[in-house]
């Protein structure tokens, strides 16, 4: 009885001074409340050059160096000219992850929408493993490497992906003896646009013999369309680009494969990307005569169609008289997976 009069007597007090009592002081109207990470401000896109730090590591002092200019490129020449536009840039250093499974993260800026990779080592094998996050449950891109040689056939990709600020985790294998040494570059957004710029143009350059199209697989996954590209021996490394932009603008699994000699695989590659509007446009090294990539997909057949053009990146020399023709092959191989590119340019 003693707490109900009480609580009368507060409701009658209530009425007395008018409903305030019982509610809470609002803000007043215009003001807001922003939750911030940090109280540092982002400082923008970075100059032209600059290498983009780690996330739990000061950024290194003085610029990642210049960019070097394409070999083919002139002062009064317009970028849809280029033939092979340098894309990669110089790394004043090379981080060195320690093998044994370990994990580097780099947080992506706001503003940015590519980035670029480079993963080489010291002359061991190479197995690492790269994936693009956006939040803590989606990943939105995968590249796993697995290669003889890290330095013989260093590994450089451009990625492209939405702003949200995305963090890139990059991770070794769980043996000790391979470390990997990474570098990683966030594009200006000028220079980001001649990066995608330059990727249009080859992709929709590229012939026929350069550019095909995989289906998928089966309802369960794998067991896709294989396709097969033979590189020249005076083509040191070729530019692959996955794109489903034309076929049906869905994302796209990969199984990527440099043989030299009968299924002898030197390198080894799984790559899942968005595919529409975030296209992967990697390089690939391909030293010596007797190169084959071989890719096959691995996705569904209903959203599995993907469009690959693969052609020359850097090229010395010239073609060799003797290499012999899709015809003379045709007793050993199918005339539809093996394409001489060179007959046509």
């Amino acid at each position: 009885m003693k707490i109900n009069s009480q609580l009368t007597g507060l409701f009658l007090t209530s009425l007395a001074i008018g409903t305030n009592a019982f509610t809470s002081i609002a803000p007043k109207t215009g003001s807001s409340f922003v939750l911030k990470a940090s109280e540092r401000q982002d400082p923008g896109p970075p100059p032209l050059g600059t290498q983009m730090p780690m996330a739990d590591q000061p950024a290194p002092p003085g610029p990642a160096g210049p960019l070097s200019k394409p070999p083919n490129m002139v002062d009064d020449l317009d970028s849809s000219e280029l033939v092979a536009m340098d894309m990669f840039p110089i790394y004043p250093s090379l981080e060195t992850i320690q093998g044994g499974g370990t994990v580097r993260t780099y947080k992506m800026p706001l503003w940015a929408d590519k980035c670029q990779m480079l993963f080489t080592t010291d002359g061991r094998p190479m197995k690492a493993e790269a994936n693009l996050w956006l939040g803590p449950i989606r990943v939105v891109h995968t590249i796993k490497i697995d290669m003889e040689d890290g330095a013989r056939t260093p590994y450089q990709s451009t990625i492209t992906f939405k702003k949200f600020g995305q963090v890139l985790k990059v991770s070794t294998s769980d043996s000790l003896e391979f470390p990997v040494l990474a570098g990683v570059y966030v594009p200006n957004p000028e220079r980001a646009k001649d990066l995608h710029k330059n990727t249009i143009e080859v992709f929709d350059n590229a012939t026929p013999q350069e550019k095909k199209r995989i289906q998928g697989g089966s309802t369960l996954g794998g067991g896709g369309a294989v396709r097969y590209w033979t590189v020249p021996p005076n083509v040191q490394s070729v530019q692959v680009i996955g794109w489903s932009k034309d076929v049906g603008k869905k994302s796209f699994k990969l199984k990527v494969e440099v043989l030299q000699g009968p299924n002898n695989i030197k390198q080894g590659f799984f790559l899942q990307c968005g595919g529409s509007t975030q296209p992967y446009h990697g390089v690939l090294q391909t030293p010596g005569p007797g190169s084959i990539i071989r890719i096959t997909n691995q996705k569904f057949l209903e959203d599995g169609l993907i469009q690959i053009a693969i052609v020359p990146y850097e090229v010395t020399g010239e073609v060799p008289v003797d290499i012999p023709s899709v015809e003379d092959l045709g007793s050993k191989f199918p005339t539809s997976r093996i394409n001489s590119w060179w007959d046509n340019k």
